[in-house]
């Protein structure tokens, strides 16, 4: 008798918190397989092409996958001694100050300090300076703010500077 006085149980489908799981694990895949595609991963399409030119479209498919490398262009190229405000220069995006000083001739070692300008005549902040103390040096600065520059020199030794972006 005590089995038939038992309620049966109900059967999982009909509890509420299954529901609420079934949603939430819905709502979950809906949006990890959602959202924003890349435009890398979206396929192009391309139009048909005859026996005669798939040879062609296969290979201008090829060289459209490679990437094109950017050669840098000399912005600014100057050396001298002491002090100098340069010419004005345009970067387009990142570029790359490439320096060297020697104060061999001076004797001693010697200051090197190259300032960045924005076009207006205010001192650029997002691109940082050159301060060196010694006898000669040569880096590259990389800088990632496009726009148009001009350069401050201050030294006693000699010195030079290219700019490529």
């Amino acid at each position: 008798m005590d089995e038939q006085a038992k309620p049966a149980k109900k059967r999982i489908y009909k509890r509420w918190w299954f529901w609420v799981l079934v949603v939430i694990v819905f709502f979950v895949i809906v949006g990890a397989s959602g959202g924003k595609k890349d435009a890398n991963t979206a396929k192009q399409s391309v139009p048909a092409a005859s026996d005669n030119t798939t040879a062609s479209t296969s290979q201008q498919t090829n060289q459209q996958a490679q990437p094109t490398p950017v050669v840098a262009q000399t912005l600014l190229d100057i050396s001298g001694t002491g002090t100098k405000s340069t010419q004005k220069f345009t970067a387009a995006g990142d570029w790359d100050m490439n320096w060297s000083y020697d104060c061999s001739n001076f004797g001693t070692q010697g200051n090197f300090q190259v300032m960045v300008y924005n076009s207006d005549g205010s001192m650029s902040f997002q691109n940082n300076l050159v301060n060196q103390l010694g006898k000669s040096g040569t880096d590259v600065e990389h800088y990632h703010a496009g726009g148009t520059y001009y350069l401050e020199v201050n030294s006693e030794c000699k010195w030079k500077i290219s700019i490529k972006g």
